[in-house]
Order: structure tokens, then sequence, then C-alpha cells
């Protein structure tokens, strides 16, 4: 499909004029909003695979990568939504021209909704843990996002329910979807409830302890989803006509585009970028900063969004013995490395537990295997 026919470009103009409405052609420039976004959309795919390929890398799992990737999935339907609603794309003849259920359902329900109803579920989760200290479980923690949905959820049917000129219809002269008043009111109250939310949520774990800027990525994201909401509201409301003008169409576009993927690598680049170049030294540094920050528990906190126990599991490559870790990692250990005792930050069992322990002094003699504690587990160190 062409981005724009320049007989039907005309026509559209012409309609315009005759209207006394002023339309801006589609040109270059929405080809390039819908091109540019649909490579991001292509890198952030692969990435959303490799992430849930490595999901049980300890880094990526404390960072619910089944939550991340239903961001990711609700970005693709709110980009979708938003050549549409703007107008990139021709609609008249391409089965596009349907307004009503496929905005309500696809741009607000799993586009929009879903993003910023999942980010506010995510401050919710961190609120949990590292302010409440609690497991991620229990009718009490999900009450808010089972009202959210239910919400989310009966707008849609009603909304589905009214006729077309109470919520979207197509305007065919202009080949645009129109939107109601109404209907945007109602859009944006649910949106800005989502985000009043999250950034409630925000502000009580400001002060919160946690060992890898969770704190500052939901600063990021509050941030982020409070001014582009700020800008939709008010172009939504001061030049309703945005779709025909090309200033504005773009505009919108590219920052709320923009802001989807911003905040979503903003949580997930550092892991994702360690395992990829840095794995075995960057999962070192990361167990021994749970260590000295003592938030073991916290980061192994039960949730069905992802924050399950940390699988512990010995990785391919990393140091068999503890002569060989002060080789080639000593600069991760933490505690004295100058006195005569020295802090491993790693252990395993024959189970995969992960243990903590002091190291003797006489390094060449703790490079052995060696029952210890009252349940017998066989300990070796790493």
């Amino acid at each position: 499909m062409a981005f724009f026919d320049e007989a039907f470009e005309e026509q559209r103009l012409q309609n315009a004029k005759l209207l006394r409405i002023e339309l801006d052609m589609r040109g270059p420039a929405d080809a390039a909003a819908v091109v540019v976004f649909a490579f991001v959309i292509f890198i952030t795919f692969l990435a959303v695979l490799f992430m849930l390929w490595n999901r049980e890398y300890q880094p990526i799992k404390a960072k619910s990568p089944f939550l991340m990737a239903c961001l990711f999935v609700g970005g693709i339907f709110w980009y979708v939504g938003d050549i549409r609603l703007c107008g990139h794309i021709q609609q008249y003849g391409t089965g596009l021209a349907e307004c009503h259920a496929s905005n309500i359902w696809m741009h607000a329900v799993s586009g929009m909704f879903a993003v910023c109803g999942l980010y506010a579920f995510r401050s919710q989760m961190l609120y949990q843990i590292f302010q409440m200290n609690k497991p991620c479980r229990g009718i009490k923690f999900y009450l808010p996002t089972i009202v959210y949905c239910t919400i989310v959820f009966a707008f849609a049917i009603v909304m589905q329910a009214l006729s077309d000129t109470q919520t979207m219809y197509y305007v065919a002269p202009l080949d645009i979807c129109g939107t109601s008043d109404a209907y945007k009111i109602v859009i944006l109250i649910l949106l800005w409830g989502a985000v009043i939310y999250e950034s409630v949520m925000f502000w009580r774990i400001r002060n919160i302890k946690s060992s890898f800027n969770e704190s500052r990525e939901m600063a990021v994201v509050s941030t982020v989803s409070i001014l582009v909401l700020l800008m939709t509201t008010v172009i939504a409301f001061v030049t309703p006509t945005y779709p025909l003008l090309l200033r504005y169409r773009v505009t919108m576009t590219f920052v709320s585009q923009f802001s989807v993927h911003l905040t979503w690598w903003s949580i997930m680049a550092v892991p994702i970028y360690q395992c990829m170049f840095n794995r075995h030294k960057y999962l070192l540094k990361w167990r021994a900063r749970l260590r000295e920050d003592g938030l073991q528990r916290e980061y192994q906190a039960d949730s069905k969004a992802g924050m399950k126990p940390i699988s512990d599991k010995p990785f391919k490559g990393l140091p068999t013995t503890y002569a060989d870790m002060v080789s080639t990692t000593n600069d991760f250990y933490y505690g004295n490395e100058s006195g005569a005792r020295l802090f491993a930050p790693l252990a395993y069992s024959d189970g995969g537990a992960i243990i903590g322990h002091e190291a003797p002094s006489d390094i060449s003699n703790s490079c052995r295997e060696s029952a210890v504690g009252s349940n017998g587990i066989n300990r070796r160190l790493v």
C-alpha cells in the first residue's frame, strides 16, 4: 500500500477547501513517521525475543520480562492506532475506514490503556516489594488492577454500543477518523486516572532502597507519561483537527511513540546490554551488589508478574574454584579486601542455592569441598 496517492490527496485538498477547513496533504513526513517507528518496533522486537530467551538471567528476571513483553505488545497496538488516528496513511479503499470498533479496542483498550495500566501495575509492584516488604500476591494487591480493568472494559463495551457519531466515525471527504468530544473526554479521564495513580505510587517509592534504580526508572516513566498526556490533552481540544495538519499530526505521533519506547528502554537497556556483552562479569557484580545492600529477599519476591524466586544455577564459564575467582574477578569482592578476611560474593551448593559466606584468609586451603551445616549439604566455593 502506497503511503500517499497524489491524485487522491489533491481531491482531499479540494474537499477541505469546499468545507473551509485547512488541510495538509500526506507526504514524505507522514511516510517517515510510519517507517521510522516501524523500524524502532522491529529493533525492540528483537530485544524482546532476546529478553524472553534469557528470562532466567537474574538481572533480566528482576525486571519482570513477561510484564515488559506485554508493554511492548501494547506499544504496537498504540502505534497502529496512532498512524490511523493521526491520518498518516490512506484509509479509503484499504479496509481501514472502519473507525469505531477498531479504534476503541485496538488504539484505546489494547494500546493506551494497556500501557498506562501496566506501568501503574509495575509501580504498585515496586511499592509492595520495597516499601511494604510483602510479596506480590493476594486480593488486596490485585484489587486496584482488577478495578482498573473492569472500568476500561466497561468503557469499551459502552462505547461499542453507542453509535459512531457519538464516539468515532469515518469522515469520507477528508479520509480521516473523527472523534466526538464526549469520547475524547472519557478517554482522557481514564488515562489521567491511570497516570495519576502511577505517579502517586512512584511518589510513595521515591525514597525506597533498591539496588538497580527502580525508583529512577519509574520517575522517568511518570514524568514522560504526564508530559505526553498533557500535550495530548491540549492538542486534542485546542486543535481538534490536528490529523489534517502536518505539524500537529507528526508531532503527536513522534512524541507518543518516542515516549513508549523511551520508557521501555529506560528499564531494559542495561540488563539486555549486559546480558549480551558482559554476561558473567555483570552477574557477579549484580549478586555482590544485592549482598552489599541486603536486598536479596526483595529481588527474589514472588510475583506472577515475573519477580519469581531467582534461579541460581551455575552458569557455564564461571570460575569453578575460589582461587580461580581471586585470579580473575577479585575486583568484585566486598568487605575488607586488604585485610586478613576476604568475603566471597558467591557460592553455590549442589542444589543450586546461593550461599553467602566468609572466605578464610588462606586461599589455597579454601579450594576444597567440605560438608557443613546441620542439613549435610555439600557446598563448594565458586
